[in-house]
């Protein structure tokens, strides 16, 4: 996960959406906060280190109908 602290990623954010041109306003700005905040999470499990277990291939076998 991040390691960033809350107050490290709102300044990351507000100089995200500055550089973007964009203003938040001030009554959506915590859950904007927080939709970043997972997003950043959603973006660190992704970039982590994955072996062939944190997946498993989807296997199945379709049924034997017999000598129909």
């Amino acid at each position: 996960m991040s390691s960033l602290s809350t107050d490290e990623l709102a300044r990351e954010f507000d100089g995200f959406m500055s550089r973007a041109g964009l203003t938040i306003p001030a009554g959506r700005r915590a859950a904007v906060l927080a939709s970043y905040a997972d997003f950043r999470a959603q973006i660190d499990l992704l970039h982590g280190r994955q072996d062939h277990t944190g997946e498993p291939a989807h296997i199945f076998a379709l049924p034997c109908l017999g000598d129909a």
